[in-house]
């Protein structure tokens, strides 16, 4: 082979090196195409992750609602188990009313106030003296009986409108108790306890006017004292409905509401509380409505 062969053949190999190495190269259209699959399967997985943490939320707020509707449907049926029929109670049918972004929206807000049996104590301990005026004991009040309230906030303790996750359900106890050694201060038809017996109530009313049994409370909700707490049943609860059906009816239940604010014997066979429940985040905008049935039979 003279010189003139090997020079070819070196030729052809590099040739052929630089053809390899070009045809192994993305050309443009190939790359266009990668970069735009590329940006479809990232669109997709945010998309998926999207999705999955809105799900992930609304799971969490629908646990949080469950939660609460649990907390407020075992407290009523605990509270009317022990129901005392023939003692009577009160019952107010209303509406709050809020002005937001100029016009007036109304929330139903129904209030109930009856007297139950029950093992019943007061979330503080309060002191106890001799007629002398010495101090003998810190104690927290017990009681078999107790009047029992549930209402929603006064709508004056937010400041502001509320948003319905912000309002508060709440429930009194007011443990009546025979203990002469309490202080009287302390002692409010209104408080965790009133010095008088379930007789004494019925023939001396401790208000003048019966539509201030079942008035709404105040309370500072920015500043909450431990009277509050003690009355702090559930927050982001709204539209609070109460509905009865009367005894020894005909035909299909009926329910209705007293027309009138005033005293009556807590003595229907079922009472029925509807009301709307809303998660802390806002994750669910219009909240969820649940209907809770209390039987008290005929």
């Amino acid at each position: 082979m003279d010189a003139y062969e090997t020079a070819d053949m070196d030729y052809e190999s590099q040739t052929m090196g630089h053809r390899s190495r070009v045809n192994k190269a993305f050309t443009l259209i190939e790359l266009a195409a990668a970069v735009g699959i590329l940006a479809m399967v990232l669109s997709f997985a945010g998309v998926i992750f999207k999705v999955s943490i809105n799900s992930h939320r609304t799971a969490i707020a629908n646990a949080e609602i469950m939660q609460k509707l649990r907390a407020i449907t075992d407290q009523l049926n605990a509270d009317f188990a022990g129901v005392r029929r023939d003692r009577g109670g009160y019952i107010t049918f209303g509406f709050d009313s809020s002005q937001i972004d100029g016009r007036i929206v109304q929330a139903k807000s129904d209030n109930i106030a009856f007297f139950a049996n029950g093992d019943f104590q007061s979330t503080r301990q309060y002191d106890r003296f001799d007629p002398a005026g010495n101090l003998l004991s810190h104690r927290t009040v017990p009681g078999n009986i107790a009047c029992i309230f549930y209402s929603m906030l006064d709508p004056n303790s937010y400041g502001r409108v509320p948003e319905p996750r912000e309002k508060i359900l709440v429930r009194r106890q007011t443990v009546l108790t025979a203990d002469q050694f309490l202080s009287d201060a302390d002692s409010n038809p209104r408080g965790e306890y009133y010095k008088m017996s379930l007789s004494d109530w019925r023939v001396v009313s401790p208000f003048a006017d019966p539509n201030d049994w079942a008035k709404k409370p105040f309370m500072n909700v920015h500043n909450l004292r431990d009277q509050d707490l003690a009355m702090y049943m559930a927050k982001g609860v709204d539209d609070f409905t109460i509905q009865f059906a009367p005894r020894h009816t005909p035909g299909p239940v009926q329910w209705w509401p007293i027309g009138a604010n005033r005293p009556q014997k807590i003595n229907p066979r079922a009472f029925k509380f509807t009301f709307k429940l809303y998660d802390s985040k806002g994750v669910i905008e219009r909240g969820r409505t649940f209907t809770h049935i209390v039987y008290l039979g005929d």
